[in-house]
């Protein structure tokens, strides 16, 4: 990635939600909230001030124990898989996704005299580009490819299990 494509997304601001009482009205209202004194370093630098409407994606942070799992089956793979053969976690991981199509962009290029040629680009598994929930279906559903395309003895739940245990053994 280039240093200009990097640096110019911007950080995430990570909120709170609370109740609290609204000083205009007395009435306990719901309230986003910065998390952390860098979330409310983060806000100030962007120039937002008390009043200001702002326009927000909001999503929930993801599990930091299901990420570890999902790379541990990128690591299943590329330690006993041949076709995984010296890859890294995360490069398996993209493999996986590129080979199954699960959570990716799928483009057709024609070829003159060759016909159609399928492309698949694997989405961002990165906190900020995939909420939790989208990131629990693109486990599962890797999972099951690995069952079906390499190890057809095995269900989806004991590839993950095989997974979950490398991840407790390194911890």
């Amino acid at each position: 990635m280039s240093r200009a494509k990097r640096s110019s997304k911007r950080q995430p601001v990570y909120l709170r939600a609370m109740q609290m009482i609204d000083p205009r009205t007395g009435a306990v209202v719901s309230a986003l909230v910065p998390a952390s004194g860098t979330d409310q370093q983060v806000i100030r630098e962007r120039g937002v001030t008390i009043g200001n409407v702002l326009r927000a994606d909001l999503t929930q942070p993801r599990n930091q124990q299901f990420h570890r799992l999902a790379h541990a089956i990128g690591g299943l793979c590329a330690e006993h898989i041949d076709a995984f053969e010296g890859l890294g976690q995360h490069d398996a991981l993209k493999k996986l996704q590129r080979e199954s199509g699960v959570e990716c962009d799928i483009s057709t290029i024609d070829i003159p005299g060759g016909g159609a040629l399928e492309y698949r680009q694997p989405r961002s598994m990165a906190f900020d580009s995939m909420d939790q929930g989208q990131f629990f279906q693109l486990v599962s559903a890797l999972c099951g490819y690995i069952a079906r395309a390499y190890w057809p003895s095995c269900t989806a739940e004991e590839v993950e299990a095989m997974a979950d245990a490398m991840v407790r053994e390194a911890t």
